[in-house]
């Protein structure tokens, strides 16, 4: 929505509030003629020769007995001056009220700015884009659905906030197919959102008011993206230039000593580059790549720019540059144009390095064959240790991502391990056996590999490192040694951070995955949920799926254990969907489990039972064994088949502590607890809590042990513990599990209490259905009508007296009626009174 369109709603909202309404568009034809703009809202025959007989005319036939007219001008800073003074006459008789939009940077005539300056007279609204949070929400208002972080990324960064565009952009990802709804989710595809014809026009037409001196200049940053003001200088005198700054076509920054012009909205360029015939974009880009070769290649990224600007201009560019320059994209995490890059050297003129540069890229944007497929060219290549250390780790990794069994990768170390003669080379790729072994499944004897791992970044090898520690930092957690898991998380991620150039490593953002899933065992789940989101947003930008898909699982668990099932289930989603482009098996089976357990658990049974052949297609990938049943166990749960899926979760369990998960055997044999049968699981919860440092299998185990005893003061403090460590859904489970036990034991009042923490609990689970929340509809006797007066107007610090006097009723019945509210509600003083009624109308429970 831009300004017109937003100024068309208020006339709209006038109009249906019965007033008169008028419309007229200023424009600079119509500012040539006086009253040119306004003249068709005028009386017919008006003479306005005569000012003070005109003025009169115009104010009688607008005039409305009850209220003003409501008169909207559109584009007030080009209305010419006798309009403006006109306009002002009868806003300042209160004849009419106006709206009126004026665009920024546009300097009026000061007749129109003193019509814009009139004191209390006029209220000014600047229209700015929104904020990334605002477009979320309109998205998921309008789609009625929640949103991708994909989707939410896309739209906004290619938006900028505008809300024209946005709607624009959403219309055209629709059309064609871009935006679709996935598993109950709006998800993107990878490719570039469609830009519809109106909103190419609209941009169009508003670089075209631009002066045409200007042309080259906006084709060169179309093509270039930033240029230097002294190269923006030689394509554009200082005048036309500030123009375009002022006009918001685009924009100066300052960074140190560096002064740079980019076009103010990603769009510009393509609409621009879309209009600008292919031989000038030729010649543009090996213009700019010369001036910059003749400065010399003094900028850490100059070499990136000159060597894509030659192969765009020419198709080709001289290997070293292009290896130079790929490596540089990779540092910038830009994979896309680093293969762009590798892949226009010949194939005579790669060597073992750029073949694994390329493998890297490759595999980074989810192309696991192709990667396979070069990777093995540079392993045939491969003549000395450096070689064949690189290709073996870089290899092994795309084959341990490629097939839930990481039997294969390990082969390729270990035969890759048994042709070295660096002893140190030949530790690196043990050390890549341990890794893969703890994540792929078996964390125990992988861990026992990873004890000679230093705790500290080497000077060399620091991608092995990276690898490798957090590989352990995960197994660490898998088998409960959650605090150092914790620590060595932390200390990768800051050597990750303090890399500086010329390093070729993951996205730092993958760091963030061990960290995230310590912190969920130790019990800080808001805060391994916050860390997933901002990590998973720094990834958004960088086209790179298998990271994306990662971190879409670690952030999905955090909104799992909290109780969020439907921001769960937008990071399953977008996992699965990750999966189904890129044919990424690793850990799809746990994102469509997760998918389906979340479908469950918010009562749409349908779509998680359709999802059951195609998780039962996906072979499993070992990492947190167990996890992988949830899906299926709450989906027979939501079926009310309780027995079945408690089987189900036995069996998951068992494989679990077979293979040494400690924190998923006590995650599923809590579910068991969760679906009736908590006395089976109480013992092993207890053992599991003892061999473990993390605080969450000690808070599962007490839980677990007060509904097997029934305990319901036990089962409180348990539910403020939950509470305390973020998972909300437990938290409610277990106060809802204690009313209960109360009200076996005939205490009304603390049945009444326990609920009202239940159901305050519940309304933050986003709509999750359990067995143990069950019971909370009806555990609270409803107040009367009579009870519900005089309990609003105690809350509100009303006396007894005073109800008294408002309801006509003596001091005694008022104090009789407030000690059967108290005792409905479980409370024993105005102040929770307060709180209880507070939490009954925010709940969807109540």
């Amino acid at each position: 929505m831009g300004k017109t369109r937003l100024t068309e709603e208020f006339l709209g909202l006038a109009a249906a509030s019965k007033r008169h309404t008028a419309a007229a568009v200023a424009s600079r034809a119509a500012a040539q003629v006086p009253l040119g703009a306004i003249a068709h809202i005028l009386p017919d025959g008006v003479d306005m020769t005569d000012p003070v007989q005109g003025f009169h005319a115009v104010a009688q036939a607008l005039s409305d007995s009850a209220r003003p007219t409501v008169v909207l001008v559109d584009d007030l800073h080009m209305l010419d001056h006798s309009s403006a003074a006109l306009l002002g006459q009868l806003l300042d008789s209160g004849t009419i009220c106006l709206i009126g939009t004026a665009r920024t940077g546009e300097q009026p005539s000061d007749v129109v700015d003193g019509l814009l300056q009139r004191g209390d007279h006029i209220r000014r609204t600047d229209l700015d884009h929104m904020v990334r949070d605002q477009v979320e929400e309109l998205l998921q208002r309008v789609l009625k659905g929640p949103v991708s972080r994909r989707a939410l990324h896309s739209l906004y960064s290619a938006s900028d906030g505008n809300p024209l565009f946005l709607r624009e952009l959403v219309l055209g990802a629709i059309a064609q197919e871009k935006l679709t709804l996935n598993d109950g989710v709006w998800d993107t595809s990878e490719e570039r959102l469609p830009v519809t014809p109106h909103l190419r026009d609209l941009i169009a037409g508003r670089i075209a008011a631009s002066p045409p001196a200007v042309r080259p200049l906006l084709e060169s940053l179309a093509l270039c993206r930033t240029l230097s003001l002294a190269d923006a200088a030689a394509l554009a005198d200082r005048t036309d230039l500030e123009h375009l700054e002022r006009s918001g076509i685009v924009e100066i920054s300052v960074q140190g000593s560096r002064v740079t012009v980019t076009l103010a909205h990603p769009l510009y360029g393509e609409v621009i580059a879309a209009e600008t015939p292919a031989l000038q974009r030729y010649d543009l880009a090996l213009r700019q790549a010369e001036r910059i070769e003749s400065h010399g290649l003094r900028r850490r990224d100059d070499a990136l720019h000159v060597a894509s600007w030659r192969l765009a201009a020419t198709g080709t560019a001289a290997p070293d540059l292009l290896r130079q320059a790929a490596a540089i994209a990779m540092h910038s995490n830009d994979n896309e144009q680093a293969i762009e890059l590798l892949t226009a050297i010949k194939a005579d003129q790669h060597t073992a390095e750029s073949r694994v540069l390329l493998g890297r890229a490759l595999m980074h944007t989810g192309q696991l064959e192709r990667a396979e497929a070069v990777l093995a060219e540079a392993d045939a290549q491969a003549r000395n240790d450096h070689e064949k250390i690189i290709t073996a780790t870089t290899r092994s990794t795309n084959l341990f991502w490629a097939d839930p069994d990481p039997a294969q990768a390990v082969a390729v170390c270990a035969a890759a391990r048994s042709a070295l003669s660096d002893r140190s080379g030949a530790q690196q790729l043990r050390l890549m056996e341990g890794a893969m072994l703890t994540v792929g499944g078996l964390p125990v004897p992988g861990l026992q590999i990873l004890d000679d791992l230093p705790d500290d970044p080497p000077v060399e090898a620091l991608d092995v490192w990276l690898a490798t520690i957090s590989a352990k930092a995960f197994g660490l957690t898998f088998v409960g040694s959650v605090e150092r898991a914790r620590t060595l998380s932390e200390r990768a991620t800051a050597a990750h951070e303090a890399v500086g150039e010329g390093k070729l490593l993951p996205h730092p953002a993958m760091q963030a995955a061990p960290l995230a899933l310590a912190l969920m065992e130790m019990g800080e789940i808001d805060q391994a949920r916050r860390i997933c989101l901002s990590a998973a947003d720094s990834l958004q930008a960088a086209h790179s799926p298998v990271a994306r898909q990662f971190l879409a699982f670690e952030s999905a668990r955090a909104e799992w254990l909290a109780g969020h099932p439907v921001s769960a289930r937008r990071w399953y989603a977008e996992g699965v969907a990750t999966a189904r482009t890129y044919h990424l098996d690793r850990v799809t089976r746990l994102h469509m489990s997760g998918l389906m357990a979340c479908a469950a658990l918010t009562g749409d049974i349908d779509a998680a039972a359709a999802l059951v052949p195609e998780y039962e297609a996906i072979a499993a990938s070992g990492g947190l064994t167990g996890e992988e049943s949830l899906g299926v166990a709450w989906l027979h749960a939501a079926r009310g088949e309780l027995s079945r899926a408690r089987y189900l979760l036995r069996s998951a369990a068992d494989r679990a502590g077979r293979t040494g998960h400690v924190v998923s055997e006590a995650l599923v044999l809590t579910d068991i607890a969760r679906l009736g049968d908590p006395k089976a699981v109480q013992e092993r919860l207890v053992t599991l809590s003892a061999q473990g440092d993390g605080a969450f299998t000690p808070a599962r185990a007490r839980f677990v042990t007060a509904l097997a005893k029934k305990d319901p003061q036990g089962l409180m403090a348990c539910s403020e513990e939950l509470e305390h460590m973020g998972a909300q859904l437990l938290a409610a489970e277990s106060a809802a599990a204690a009313a209960g036990a109360w009200r076996r034991k005939g205490d009304a009042r603390k049945v009444t209490a326990a609920t009202v923490d239940a159901t305050r609990l519940a309304g933050l689970c986003e709509g999750a259905r359990t067995p143990l929340l069950s019971t909370i509809a009806d555990a609270v006797e409803p107040l009367t009508k009579r009870e519900q007066e005089i309990a609003l107007l105690a809350a509100s610090g009303k006396t007894s007296k005073a109800i008294s006097q408002h309801l006509t009723l003596s001091v005694r019945t008022v104090d009789n009626h407030l000690q059967r509210i108290y005792l409905k509600l479980g409370v024993r003083s105005r102040g929770d009174l307060a709180l209880a009624l507070q939490y009954k109308e925010s709940s969807k429970w109540a």
